[in-house]
């Protein structure tokens, strides 16, 4: 472990309770409940073409799933816990003669899928034997590519609650725990800013609906605490843990003592609110940190530098979908050099031809000289890669899930790019094994 921070105290575990949820499928969704195709083992030798292994005890396995209407990123810890961050569901179209910065890509694998069945079919392939619940839901922020979009649901629940994005996903995949940045009042107070965007309001009901009936728990997303812990083999993976870093604007940084403690203030609406944290898992470190703009995302550069420490970042997945506000100026000023840069977007604009550059022709001004960086985003909008070619054909790899993959132990990790054009998960490209800082 690299961080030396002190150590926190950590947050009483949930009562396990979930009654699950009723699946309700339309005709075409019979398939979502077959069992997956058996495939290799991890530690058989793989080659493109092949379908990814399903995760074995010990690997750490995050995987970001591909819709073109969405974030979604599925986390299966060592001991088989398992984390959702975000489901969205934009309900914008494709359309191919639209060569405008705004134009969405095309929906993957095509526009007769909505989303969360795309999102629904890739966890329950890749879940761990025997589970068949996720185990914490933890959305970064309120808006709709993010947990879903009124204007993609076909249905509201009993409860008031228009189905999309993750609430119409939990009707697939149960969550046993949320944690969100607004739980359990779902309003502005003195700490957190207003809930915003097209389904928030949805939200708030569909998570007040699921705690009362005892579906699942709920707890605010609370910067400086260890939330998501390991609920299997905690005390055989020692090495592993999940750190709360920043939410509605509050980062965990240190005090004038070298302790960690909160720095910031409550932010606006959006962006700026998002909740994120630092994995780590022995030398191995990540950041994710959902849209985080503005001030909080300046003030986690401070976190990079004091806790993790120059040079040793190894994973990172991009704020804001790398648009133009998606990589502020104290990140570029401090030594952040993640190995691997994760890039999850859904429009022309995204990633931003200028801060792309400055990452593959590593000019930011105190980047470690050098220094190698393997860029990897789900989607490249055709005209984006007209216009900026020389960008993309530098890239490690575009167009598909990706899923980055930690040994036992977390002393190394490869990245797989995975064909989204059909359910079957076959390997599109292999990149690694990097060595863990």
């Amino acid at each position: 472990m690299k961080r030396n921070f002190w150590i926190l105290p950590l947050v009483v575990l949930f009562v396990l309770s979930c009654n699950g949820g009723s699946n309700g499928n339309m005709p075409w969704e019979d398939d979502l409940g077959q069992k997956p195709t058996p495939t290799p083992t991890p530690n058989q030798t793989v080659a493109v073409g092949d379908v990814l292994p399903n995760w074995e005890e010990g690997y750490l396995d995050i995987h970001f799933i591909n819709t073109g209407r969405g974030e979604c990123a599925f986390y299966i810890l060592p001991d088989g816990t398992t984390l959702i961050v975000d489901a969205g569901e934009l309900a914008r179209l494709h359309d191919p003669n639209d060569k405008s910065d705004d134009a969405p890509v095309a929906q993957k694998p095509n526009a007769d899928v909505r989303p969360y069945i795309v999102d629904a079919r890739y966890i329950k392939h890749f879940l761990p034997q025997g589970k068949t619940a996720i185990d914490y839901c933890a959305p970064s922020h309120f808006h709709i590519d993010h947990i879903g979009d009124p204007l993609a649901a076909t249905e509201t629940a009993a409860a008031g609650y228009r189905k999309t994005g993750l609430m119409a996903l939990y009707d697939e995949v149960p969550y046993l725990h949320i944690l969100d940045r607004s739980y359990p009042e779902y309003k502005e107070d003195a700490t957190t800013p207003a809930m915003d965007g097209g389904t928030s309001a949805d939200w708030a009901k569909f998570v007040t609906w699921g705690v009362k009936e005892g579906k699942f728990t709920g707890a605010r997303f609370t910067p400086g605490k260890e939330q998501i812990v390991l609920l299997n083999k905690r005390e055989e993976y020692e090495n592993f843990s999940i750190l709360n870093i920043c939410a509605n604007g509050y980062v965990w940084n240190k005090n004038s003592q070298g302790y960690g403690t909160l720095a910031g203030a409550k932010s606006g609406v959006g962006n700026p609110a998002s909740c994120g944290f630092h994995l780590s898992y022995g030398l191995f470190d990540y950041i994710a940190c959902g849209d985080l703009t503005s001030s909080p995302q300046n003030l986690v550069a401070y976190y990079f530098r004091d806790f993790i420490g120059e040079g040793h970042l190894d994973a990172f997945k991009c704020h804001h979908h790398l648009s133009a506000n998606g990589w502020g100026s104290q990140s570029q000023k401090c030594k952040l050099n993640p190995q691997v840069i994760v890039n999850m977007n859904f429009y022309a604009k995204q990633p931003d031809p200028a801060l792309l550059k400055n990452i593959l022709d590593n000019t930011f001004g105190s980047w470690l000289t050098g220094s190698k960086y393997d860029f990897f985003t789900t989607n490249a909008h055709p005209q984006a890669v007209v216009n900026n070619g020389d960008l993309y054909s530098r890239m490690s790899d575009y167009n598909g899930h990706i899923v980055i993959r930690v040994s036992p132990g977390g002393g190394q990790f490869n990245v797989y790019m995975l064909d989204d054009n059909n359910f079957e998960y076959k390997i599109k490209s292999i990149h690694g094994p990097y060595t863990s800082k």
